[in-house]
């Protein structure tokens, strides 16, 4: 009995161990989310120190050099910046004529491509490589950047007849990567634990990883990527708490160091839409999105936007229950109200003869018609987020309908020119831009008309607040222009530039100079925004 109280107390003491190391995993999360856009705007000014080098007269191997450090300082922030610096480095390594400057600057825009995942672009560089030229060190980097295509192409892929094909070629290529790198190295020790994992031995690989974070700190991308392969090794094994955790600590170091291309917080989200958690794993999903958005990743933003409309749907529907028991409590409060003003009533037909009492009694008066003010404008404001939520929920789910059904028809269209072997076909559908606008201009047709259908005079609002001579001229009476677009998302509560600019597929740097032109032709410069949030939609 006594021994059977001493593992009962063990347990319990290891479970609120556990416990509370994820709690202050995920409180560390919250807090450097909500310092997000601070730690970004360091990390810009660092960037902008480096840029500073660059002048005219310095020599090609400086800038070189230059070059480099601003490419690490991109590569894991915004990839297209990274290729600009790498693409430039290979112009100056053939002016140069640096065979090994030249292999270092191919080798570095293939990883980059690989990260955009442009991955037909990678196969055909790495044709032209011939590895026999290339250093030890080179080649285990040219391995490297062919796994992590395979090992997209297989994240892509789960679940599909390609999974097991690709995964046993990212299986070889992770131990030759191991066999290549010098013994103890970092590439040498995350591979060699990705190759245990992928042949059985998780445990060796957990143990192996363990060991090598202690040399590692929260921020560098070794810890990130370390800590989201743990997580994964764990998930293997059924210790459901434990990946939380690492998933957790791996998305706080991608925030740290401002580590944009990354996956942690993606999957975090996941997991904790699972559990039942939406708020947290609606605000990670939109962090996760913006994050894909900013540095320019393709295949994240596919990943996302398979999770995105379930935890919507989910928090949509906790807040519709908010706001129905919000209605609840202003019913119950209206009929409280209600029994005062009728007590009220009765104590002044008692005491009408007691004039004294008449100054007190206007006073509670004046009280509740204030308090019954506030019910009809909190019922009012409730009518109103009523409307905008049939609107654009009727809107979502017709939207969503048009995509699925979009991307049914281009994977059937896709599939059948991959089985007729029509290769150029096939690249060229896939390259082209087509599909993207279509979606654009739907989902643009489908914000405007929803939008109009709310504020049907909104245009006409608009330009009554702007100078004589300067409204904004619509060809289409049904369709807004940018500039409406922005003014209609600050309308609904939308005012953050990074957030319009992400939903209007536009730079920050656009939206910011819409916004200042507007204001500068508005009558009431200092209350123009206000007065646009204060257009009433139709009653």
């Amino acid at each position: 009995m006594k021994t059977r109280q001493f593992f009962t107390m063990i347990f319990l003491l290891w479970t609120g161990i556990a416990t509370a190391s994820t709690d202050g995993a995920f409180s560390r999360l919250d807090n450097l989310i909500a310092n997000h856009d601070r730690n970004i705007a360091s990390k810009e000014k660092t960037i902008s120190n480096i840029k500073k080098k660059l002048n005219r007269n310095i020599s090609l191997e400086k800038e070189y050099e230059i070059n480099n450090e601003l490419y690490n300082a991109y590569v894991e922030f915004q990839n297209d910046s990274a290729q600009n610096y790498m693409r430039r480095n290979i112009q100056i390594a053939k002016s140069l004529v640096d065979n090994d400057k030249s292999t270092e600057s191919i080798l570095n825009l293939m990883h980059l491509l690989t990260k955009a995942y442009l991955l037909d672009e990678v196969d055909n560089m790495a044709q032209n490589i011939d590895t026999t030229l290339l250093t030890q060190t080179q080649k285990s980097y040219f391995y490297k950047i062919l796994s992590d295509t395979y090992l997209f192409k297989l994240e892509f892929h789960k679940g599909s007849v390609y999974e097991k094909q690709l995964q046993e070629t990212l299986t070889t290529l992770r131990s030759r990567i191991a066999e290549l790198a010098p013994e103890g190295s970092e590439r040498h020790l995350l591979y060699h634990a990705n190759y245990l994992n992928d042949t059985g031995k998780t445990a060796e690989a957990i143990a192996l990883l363990e060991k090598m974070l202690t040399n590692y700190h929260s921020g560098e991308r070794t810890f990130s990527v370390i800590t989201s392969s743990l997580a994964f090794y764990y998930s293997r094994l059924g210790k459901r708490d434990k990946q939380k955790e690492l998933l957790a600590m791996s998305a706080a170091s991608d925030l740290e160091g401002c580590i944009m291309e990354n996956s942690a917080l993606r999957q975090l989200a996941d997991l904790l839409f699972d559990e039942g958690d939406i708020d947290r794993a609606y605000q990670y999903i939109n962090n996760s999105v913006s994050d894909a958005n900013f540095y320019g990743t393709r295949l994240r933003n596919v990943q996302a936007s398979q999770l995105v409309p379930r935890i919507i749907k989910a928090y949509q529907e906790k807040q519709d229950k908010n706001q129905r028991n919000m209605r609840n409590f202003i019913i119950a409060l209206s009929v409280l109200a209600m029994m005062l003003v009728a007590g009220i009533i009765g104590t002044t037909l008692l005491y009408r003869r007691y004039r004294r009492l008449s100054d007190s009694r206007k006073v509670i008066n004046d009280k509740l018609n204030d308090t019954v003010g506030k019910l009809e404008t909190t019922n009012q404001q409730l009518q109103e987020r009523d409307k905008i939520k049939e609107q654009y929920l009727g809107r979502f789910l017709t939207f969503s309908s048009s995509l699925i059904d979009k991307n049914e028809t281009q994977r059937k269209a896709l599939n059948r020119l991959a089985m007729e072997d029509k290769t150029k076909e096939l690249k060229a559908q896939l390259k082209s831009p087509h599909l993207d606008y279509e979606n654009a201009t739907l989902f643009y047709q489908n914000f405007d008309s929803a939008f109009l259908n709310i504020y049907p005079s909104f245009i006409e609002e608009v330009n009554n607040l702007l100078e004589p001579g300067d409204a904004i001229d619509t060809k289409d009476e049904h369709q807004l222009t940018r500039e409406l677009r922005i003014l209609a998302l600050i309308r609904l509560g939308i005012t953050d530039n990074k957030e319009i600019a992400s939903i209007l597929r536009a730079s920050i740097a656009t939206v910011y100079t819409y916004r200042s032109r507007l204001k500068a032709r508005a009558i009431n410069k200092d209350t123009f925004e206000d007065d646009i949030k204060h257009i009433q939609a139709l009653s």
